[in-house]
Parts: C-alpha cells; structure tokens; sequence
C-alpha cells in the first residue's frame, strides 16, 4: 500500500477511486418544462419511465433519440433537441464538479457564463460538497436540486482541515487517493514532504494541518491525534 501510495504522490500514478453522489438517482421522472414533451414524443411508443435507471452521456442520448425518431415520430427538430437536453440533464453521466469542464457541467442545465463561473470558482478552491457548490454568487438564482444525484463530490471526513488539504493535494490528483489508506504519522510525514518536493504549493502551516488531516482519518487509528 506504501508503494501505491507513494507512486500517487511522485505523480506515476493516476488512480481515481470512489467518490460520493450528492444524493441517489431519481425514482420518477424530474419536473421541467420539457418533461411533458418527452413523455408525449417518447413515451407514445414506449413506458416514459424507461429511462429511469440510465447514465448516458450526450453523444449517447442524441443516438438513441435520433434512432427512435426515424421509427416514427412527428417531433420537429428543436423538440428533439429538447428532449435531449432533457435526458441528458436528468439521466446523463455523472459530473465531478471539481473535475468537469464547463461544457460538461453545462449539461446540469447551467448557462455558459453559470459553468465558466463554477470553474473558475473552484480554482480558488475546490467544492467539498453540495452546499460549497451552490454558495457561489452564479448559481444564487439556480435550483440544482433536481440534478443533484448526478453531482460528484469527495469521499472525505469533514473537518476545519479538509479544505486545505483538498485544495493543496486535489490540485495534482484525486483528492480520494487516501481512501483506505492507514498510515503512521511518520509515514503520512514522508509522503506529504515527497508532495512538497515535487511542488505542492502551501506553507509549513498547512503541510502540518493535511498531515495532522491524514493522520486523524487514515491513520493507524482514524480519529486518534
């Protein structure tokens, strides 16, 4: 585990492991204003509630639309398109927000300059969870509840440390790499200094704050000092 730990901090290794969804996925079909076309277009031929369960993204969901619109349907081309971003809204793939470009958030129904705002936002620090994510002044006026289990957050223990530590290691991998993991302070020691060295940014303070983080979650003992 040392050595897979220590690959993960010299940056040889890319290892993404789980994360949490805000919420589950939805067990009806979602409100909005294109539920009622959908369900007129697609669920004369078939059980609306069909798609309840699927995970596509984009490129998939305009496939499986297009192919149902050559069997039989009388929907123009902007409902079909609007029955994509439906879909893709509601049953896309899942959307690491710390993590995603702006295109790929845009598909949580958020405006071009809402998603460019959400980037940049987490430049200056990375979103924790659901609630982080919609304090930021864009997405005031925004209800993202609807598309809440598509959200992915970090797997980490809340703690006043966390946010330095998602912040400082989160910026060169997943910040779940230490899900697992139980090392001694020693060992936590040595990996973060090995991080240092290979340029993670922060002061003596914060390297002790994520250290003492590691220790008190992921360490021999979790929640022991």
């Amino acid at each position: 585990m040392l050595i897979k730990t220590l690959a993960i901090c010299t940056g040889m290794l890319a290892l993404v492991l789980p994360t949490v969804l805000a919420q589950e996925a939805p067990k009806t079909l979602p409100e909005d204003k294109h539920r009622e076309l959908y369900e007129n277009v697609c669920g004369s031929c078939h059980s609306a509630d069909k798609v309840i369960g699927e995970q596509r993204d984009h490129d998939a969901w305009v496939y499986t639309v297009r192919v149902m619109a050559q069997m039989d349907t009388s929907a123009s081309e902007e409902e079909l398109d609007q029955i994509v971003n439906y879909l893709v809204k509601y049953f896309g793939m899942p959307v690491n927000v710390n993590t995603a470009n702006a295109e790929e958030i845009q598909t949580l129904g958020l405006t071009e300059d809402q998603a460019k705002a959400v980037v940049a936002a987490r430049a200056k620090g990375k979103f924790p969870d659901f609630a982080a994510l919609t304090a930021i002044p864009a997405l005031k006026d925004v209800n993202l509840d609807g598309v809440k289990h598509r959200l992915v957050f970090p797997k980490l223990p809340p703690d006043p440390n966390r946010q330095i530590y998602l912040n400082t290691c989160g910026a060169c991998h997943a910040a779940d790499v230490v899900v697992g993991e139980n090392h001694s302070r020693e060992i936590w020691g040595t990996l973060v200094g090995r991080m240092r060295e290979n340029g993670a940014r922060g002061s003596d303070d914060d390297f002790k704050k994520i250290t003492d983080y590691l220790v008190m979650y992921f360490g021999p003992m979790p929640g022991a000092q």
